[in-house]
């Protein structure tokens, strides 16, 4: 990236675009990410699987499963401990056992864990471009495939189905739902990927 941003610079005359590189290129030439180049470079090999970041939608908001979770294992814990005094309890007239309150329970807070991680939108970048998966039947209208950087152009956020479309070289849209977990993160990484390589990069 540092290459493309030097060769930008050299071919550049726009003193407005001139600015907007060099900031770019002081963002990614700051002692915080020399340091951790050096860091990268000092650790151990890693795998080029490993190389990478992932981006996913959540099968239900993060929110509604944490309570959910929080409740049912609340729930149980305190039924279990109501259960070592005397297992059965009435409630409403009708005689219920503890056990089987704190079993259901239980079982209620490991479903939800077990929701928590599953994913609906999966996007895995790296060095080279990204590539967005959707898992089920929730975002499966989405055009979703792979993509390397160099063809990404323009960037649309549809409000209206809360979409994000990317416009690339071969004019064959991708399309991520913004409900991804850290989606700011993706998003800023997107926007520089389009002042690089987008419609209006300098020396495109």
């Amino acid at each position: 990236m540092l290459a493309d941003i030097d060769r930008m610079l050299a071919e550049t005359t726009d003193e407005a675009s001139r600015k907007d590189l060099e900031r770019l290129r002081d963002s990614l030439n700051s002692p915080q990410m020399r340091d951790m180049a050096q860091a990268a470079a000092a650790s151990p090999k890693r795998k080029p699987e490993e190389l990478v970041l992932h981006f996913h939608a959540p099968q239900f908001p993060v929110p509604l499963t944490a309570t959910v979770c929080v409740l049912t294992s609340a729930i149980c814990l305190y039924a279990a401990l109501l259960a070592f005094e005397n297992p059965l309890i009435d409630i409403g007239g009708k005689v219920m056992n503890l056990w089987l309150i704190a079993a259901l329970f239980g079982a209620l807070s490991v479903l939800f864990t077990a929701i928590s991680f599953k994913r609906s939108f999966i996007v895995r970048i790296d060095t080279q471009g990204m590539a967005a998966r959707s898992v089920g039947t929730r975002w499966r209208h989405l055009r979703a495939g792979d993509l390397s950087w160099k063809e990404v152009r323009t960037l649309n956020e549809r409000a209206k189905d809360r979409v994000l479309e990317i416009g690339t070289a071969n004019g064959e849209p991708l399309e991520i739902p913004m409900k991804l977990v850290n989606y700011k993160v993706l998003k800023h990484h997107l926007d520089n990927m389009v002042m690089l390589y987008g419609d209006r990069a300098p020396g495109g």
